[in-house]
């Protein structure tokens, strides 16, 4: 009969083998397994002896890419001597970045080639695989041209003829005059998200005349899309998250068409999406993301015209936020224990001024660390645009998150106050040029961003204040 402790150990030493098992590495559990020379099939090492690199090699690498005269020196942090795919897929990024840095010592910006592979693309007949994209027609003229008016240049202006194919094809995708929104291509539904990438890319081409005709009707829709808990589904029997009820405040505030029926229940639903680590998730009880935190905390910028009116927990938000930046790379993670990603320069990096002006603090992250991992990593130095990481394709999306993620970079914005001002929080972003990165002499790479929508700065208050003068919907 066997015992009760040697059924404990037993089962113990089985757990451990799962565990074990699923994180890819074999362990012997005695002598003779240590001595056996037959390898077993359930136990394979993820890494062989040659791909498995030692800190000091790690350290070294380091070394040779940076020396004491660099804006940016990255410490190699204490890690554990214990390692899994997470820990071994890490070490890889870095080497990969590391090596970037390497091959590209000067920190360039490929001014003219961005140039061109944004036009390029705003005149090209897509490839086949572009289908998969067919319902992000909106959002793709959103990252081609807010990322060509990010890029400081002389000229900032497109052709006409280029600024008449944004506009019919926005045109196109609206729906019986915005009371079913606008939809993301031909023949698809209404989608707030799809209805918030046309009406910025709207605002950027200065199309009042249209958004006027559209402000009332879509305010009408986004109120038959709000629940009973104060959200907003997508589209109709659709999901709700963080990111529908900021993309339904960014477009009611710009339109000036927020009123108190909208707004009903919003920040108590936002509340309940912060989670133990100090990120907001998508929806309550789940885990902490950076597109979900930014769509959050921006919302609450929209909502209120005074920072003591945000009830949430910032200090948590500063951890959890601060930690998103690494060492050795410079740039951002979306999550805990995930790799950096480029589009995370706005997501992430969009954070930080909105936490600095709350707080008084002009440096809550290392903007040369983000700026290094920008331009000696993100850049394609062939044919211009921007991506995830070395070794991934270039894209529309990372092309404009992460001009708008070198802005942040280049920029410092001046500290709000609890004054008598009834303006959102959203609008009261103002270059703090006493504390920039820098002076005015130094060459700016882009232009200043409102954090909180992603857009340049003065195309976001002209806009403003043309719908300010237009009444609320009743």
């Amino acid at each position: 009969m066997t015992s009760i402790n040697e059924d404990s150990s037993s089962d113990n030493e089985r757990k451990v083998s799962y565990i074990l098992n699923l994180l890819g590495k074999k362990v012997p559990t005695s002598k003779e397994n240590d001595d056996n020379d037959d390898k077993d099939e359930d136990y394979e090492d993820i890494m062989t002896d040659e791909d498995i690199y030692t800190l000091d090699s790690l350290q070294q690498l380091i070394a040779s890419v940076y020396n004491s005269k660099s804006r940016f020196n990255p410490e190699l942090n204490s890690r554990d001597e214990y390692t899994s795919q997470t820990t071994d897929t890490q070490y890889e990024t870095e080497l990969s970045i590391l090596e970037s840095f390497k091959d590209h010592p000067n920190e360039q910006f490929l001014q003219q080639q961005h140039l061109k592979y944004i036009k390029g693309s705003l005149h090209s007949q897509f490839p086949s695989y572009f289908s998969a994209l067919d319902a992000n027609h909106s959002w793709m003229l959103l990252w081609l041209l807010n990322g060509f008016k990010v890029i400081k240049q002389n000229d900032q202006s497109l052709s006409p003829e280029t600024i008449e194919l944004i506009n019919n094809k926005i045109e196109s995708c609206i729906i019986d005059e915005g009371r079913g929104g606008i939809s993301g291509g031909a023949n698809q539904i209404g989608h707030v998200a799809s209805t918030y990438a046309a009406i910025l890319t709207l605002i950027l081409t200065k199309n009042y005349t249209l958004l006027e005709k559209l402000r009332n009707n879509l305010y009408s829709w986004f109120l038959s899309l709000k629940k009973p808990d104060g959200s907003f589904v997508m589209h109709k029997n659709g999901e709700s998250d963080a990111r529908s009820i900021y993309c339904v405040l960014a477009v009611s505030s710009l339109l000036n068409t927020l009123t108190d029926e909208l707004l009903l229940g919003l920040e108590s639903w936002l509340n309940s999406c912060q989670t133990f680590e100090g990120g907001f998730s998508g929806v309550p009880k789940t885990e902490a993301h950076g597109g979900y935190t930014y769509c959050a905390v921006a919302s609450y910028f929209i909502l209120f015209s005074k920072k003591s009116k945000i009830c949430f927990d910032l200090d948590a938000l500063i951890r959890w936020s601060v930690f998103r930046q690494y060492s050795i790379e410079g740039g951002l993670s979306g999550r805990t224990n995930k790799l950096v990603d480029a589009c995370y320069s706005f997501w992430i990096g969009a954070l930080y001024p909105m936490i600095e002006v709350l707080v008084g603090e002009h440096d809550m992250f290392n903007r040369d660390g983000l700026k290094t991992y920008i331009l000696k990593a993100a850049q394609n130095f062939d044919k211009g645009g921007f991506r995830d990481k070395p070794g991934k394709s270039t894209d529309f999306y990372h092309t404009n998150y992460t001009l708008c993620g070198l802005s942040l970079c280049e920029y410092k914005y001046k500290s709000f106050s609890d004054d008598d001002s009834e303006e959102e929080l959203a609008y009261r972003f103002q270059l703090d040029n006493d504390n920039d990165n820098g002076n005015d002499s130094d060459y700016k790479n882009t232009n200043p961003i409102n954090p909180i929508f992603g857009l340049p700065i003065n195309d976001i208050n002209e806009a403003k204040k043309h719908f300010i003068k237009l009444s609320k919907p009743i």
